[in-house]
């Protein structure tokens, strides 16, 4: 009895599989709060993730659907086949990798820090200088829930850091930035290097440096999903005639400040 309701449960699930690589549309999951990668603009969720959705449903003849979740609830959301992928900004870490499939990478990227200008970093004189972590000793990191970055930071090993977990970015920003007018107590927040320059670039008053973490993107799927082999065809081809370089100079990705 055990057996055959093992088996029903295998057959359901390799349906509801099945229904995403036949149905003519294709839901994206993505957290929209993570310029330049995926954000709202004028009431529509853009950026980099999603022109790449777009490219790759076009590529499948299917129409996208772009859901917003928030980023820790987008794993939970793939398992529950509440989605057919997920872009969005993603590293493909052993955790994640228990739970759902993950492309070959679309990107590589690198760690950074944001913080109040200070005088104690008159030492990074070069825009690609790497912030040394011993300078966060004692000090309130910043780093958004679910993210690599907060296992990052944990494997760090700072002493006396002290890291706030945020479910958004714009209230992990806003917070810098109040510390940044001297009403604030986050000293720095850790984050991806292109998100880290589009922060700097609307509020002067922060700084970012890179920092010595790993970081790449990959597109996340439902475990054992029919679409993946297709979706690493894509990517392959987009990465060969030059697609993807294209959306990293429209949005300004990985471009030197």
């Amino acid at each position: 009895m055990v057996n055959k309701f093992l088996w029903i449960a295998a057959f359901f699930a390799m349906a509801a599989s099945l229904c995403a690589s036949q149905r003519n549309e294709i839901v994206l999951l993505t957290s929209a709060d993570n310029p330049p990668y995926e954000f709202v603009r004028s009431g529509e969720i853009v950026g980099f993730d999603v022109d790449l959705a777009k490219l790759i449903a076009e590529k499948l003849g299917k129409k996208l659907v772009v859901k917003d979740v928030p980023f820790a609830s987008i794993v939970p959301s793939l398992m529950a086949k509440h989605g057919d992928l997920a872009i969005s900004a993603l590293t493909p870490t052993d955790a994640r990798r228990e739970n759902v499939d993950f492309s070959i990478n679309y990107q590589e990227n690198i760690s950074a820090i944001v913080l109040a200008k200070m005088d104690e970093l008159a030492f990074a004189d070069g825009k690609n200088a790497v912030f040394p972590t011993a300078l966060l000793e004692g000090k309130a990191i910043g780093v958004q829930l679910g993210t690599h970055h907060e296992t990052d930071v944990a494997k760090a090993n700072i002493p006396n850091a002290t890291v706030k977990r945020y479910d958004n970015i714009g209230t992990m920003v806003a917070e810098i930035s109040n510390s940044a007018n001297g009403v604030g107590t986050l000293y720095a927040l850790v984050i991806g290097e292109s998100e880290a320059r589009a922060i700097v670039r609307k509020n002067p008053k922060l700084r970012c440096f890179r920092l010595q973490f790993a970081d790449s993107f990959a597109v996340a799927l439902p475990k054992n999903s029919p679409l993946r082999t297709e979706i690493n065809r894509i990517i392959e081809l987009l990465r060969e005639t030059g697609k993807l370089s294209d959306l990293e100079t429209k949005w300004d990705i990985n471009s030197e400040n």
